[in-house]
């Protein structure tokens, strides 16, 4: 009856436990990480301080209108005295008057003429605007290929918990073999200490990896901007690892192809897109720069102003003026010439560097595409070492049981196969994120 008792406590302890913890898929961590990468959300708050800059620019398209008016009333004073005129001596008295005057005037004015500058002006906040677009993918794709790795490396450690708490459970079974062994006298009780000892080292073994599956949680946590003191499940669902080495050969031959994956990067990298519109901008810049370097600028104009001693009489005196202003530099200091120096340097470093970063894709790319084939090769010659290793084990055991074997073969064998099987995991996961890496250095990457 204790026991049943226990037992229950012990199922509810575990359900409150599982229950307490929250499920995080590949899908929901990549999600959580792009809405809370606090890059992104300033490369979105620059998106809409750009967006008021398109509007700006296209404001000065449009004809301004102003409106002023003033008001004021003026004292003349001048103190009198005697006044000779023709030697006729005058008095006059002290002169104190007001005088008011009221003036309202609309004034307008638009920019018709400098070489479509100002047209251009606006293709130039619209070309910047399409750059933090550019950055912004860009930076998606940096935090999800960050999150597939912490992802991936958190699914590897929590296979290899499993694998080392069945090997745990398999040396603790051959202890309880060899104790029946020593009851019958088949066996001594050196064996129970050897095997007791390989025990204790399995469960360290096993220790030491749940601590290694608890920093790789925490690893993807903080790669999601979370709460790293968050106790979460990996839920794998999404990530299929049941490969076999055929599956994984076709993978690598579809990935195999250096040029075709050079050619998708440079038609889809965001980076490698940002370059080409950096350019852009700087091109535009120029043709800015030689605009206001070469050509002049015509402004219409128009007054209309009204002015009285009263307001209620301002519309005695009317003036309405109209007409067009030419401005053309004939020396300005070498200030536009400089502008147009600086965009053409501009433009050859920066189509400098659009090559080297064609280079380096294509360095990047091809080194992904060997670290593949070096996780294929690896699974496959793993899968070799486990049939053999397994059999190995068999007859170890078997060995052992009938009296030809020490049990010192039998640990090897184990520890050999648990080794075996935890080097395919590593690989295995290696190879899915190497496929990963290869799909986002070639643009590839989907989220």
């Amino acid at each position: 009856m204790k026991k049943l008792f226990f037992f229950a406590l012990l199922v509810i302890f575990c359900s409150v436990n599982a229950f307490s913890q929250e499920s995080i898929d590949l899908k929901k961590a990549i999600l959580f990480a792009i809405q809370k990468d606090p890059s992104i959300s300033q490369i979105q708050n620059n998106l809409a301080i750009q967006r008021l800059n398109i509007e700006t620019a296209r404001g000065n398209l449009y004809p301004n209108l102003s409106l002023s008016g003033s008001y004021s009333r003026n004292n003349y004073f001048s103190r009198g005295g005697t006044q000779l005129i023709n030697n006729v001596p005058y008095s006059v008295p002290d002169q104190n008057t007001w005088q008011n005057s009221a003036n309202f005037g609309l004034n307008s004015q638009v920019v018709l003429y400098n070489g479509f500058a100002n047209y251009q002006s606006v293709d130039l906040e619209n070309q910047n605007e399409v750059f933090l677009k550019l950055q912004y993918e860009k930076l998606k794709t940096d935090v999800v290929i960050n999150i597939y790795q912490k992802f991936f490396d958190a699914v590897k450690k929590e296979k290899i918990v499993k694998t080392n708490e069945d090997n745990l459970q398999n040396s603790r079974d051959q202890l309880d073999k060899i104790q029946q062994y020593v009851n019958v006298g088949k066996k001594t009780m050196s064996d129970v200490y050897k095997q007791d000892v390989l025990v204790a080292q399995n469960e360290l073994l096993l220790e030491q990896s749940r601590n290694d599956l608890s920093k790789a949680k925490i690893d993807l946590l903080f790669a999601m901007y979370d709460d790293v003191n968050k106790d979460i499940a990996i839920d794998s669902k999404d990530i299929n690892a049941d490969l076999t080495v055929a599956d994984l050969k076709v993978i690598l031959d579809k990935s195999s192809n250096v040029d075709a994956l050079v050619k998708n990067a440079v038609a889809g990298r965001y980076d490698y897109k940002s370059a080409i519109q950096d350019i852009k901008i700087d091109q535009t810049r120029l043709s800015l720069a030689l605009k206001s370097l070469y050509f002049p600028t015509i402004t219409a104009f128009g007054d209309y102003n009204v002015n009285g001693n009263q307001i209620q009489n301002v519309l005695d005196s009317r003036t309405f003026t109209i007409g067009l202003s030419l401005n053309y530099y004939l020396f300005q200091g070498n200030k536009f010439d400089i502008n147009r120096q600086i965009a053409e340097v501009n433009i050859k470093q920066k189509n400098e560097d659009l090559n080297k970063l064609e280079q380096q894709i294509k360095s990047d790319i091809k080194k992904a595409t060997i670290d593949l084939e070096t996780a294929y090769k690896q699974i496959e010659i793993l899968d070799r070492n486990i049939k053999s290793a397994e059999q190995d084990k068999i007859l170890s055991e078997e060995n052992f049981r009938i009296g030809f074997g020490t049990l010192l073969d039998v640990q090897t064998a184990e520890i050999n196969l648990n080794n075996l099987y935890i080097s395919r995991i590593n690989s295995i996961y290696n190879f899915l994120f190497a496929k990963k890496e290869i799909e986002y250095l070639s643009g590839q990457l989907n989220y």
